[in-house]
């Protein structure tokens, strides 16, 4: 999947959530929560680059720039 491909798939996710949503409260909260799911992930894999690279013996601090 190309970054146009996966562009379009989260705007049809989202305009299809937004959809749904009962209430302008309820898609905030799903907003919220989709933030915070995304926060989380990028911080799980941002620690396991630097357990990686601190496992195979690097000096210098793992390369986080591919997050």
């Amino acid at each position: 999947m190309d970054a146009f491909e996966q562009s379009a798939g989260a705007y049809a996710a989202a305009a299809a959530i937004a959809k749904c949503a009962r209430s302008r409260e309820e898609l905030v909260r799903l907003a919220l929560l989709f933030t915070q799911l995304g926060t989380t992930l990028s911080a799980i894999a941002a620690l396991q680059a630097l357990d990686a690279g601190t496992a195979a013996g690097d000096t210098q601090a793992a390369d986080l720039s591919a997050l």
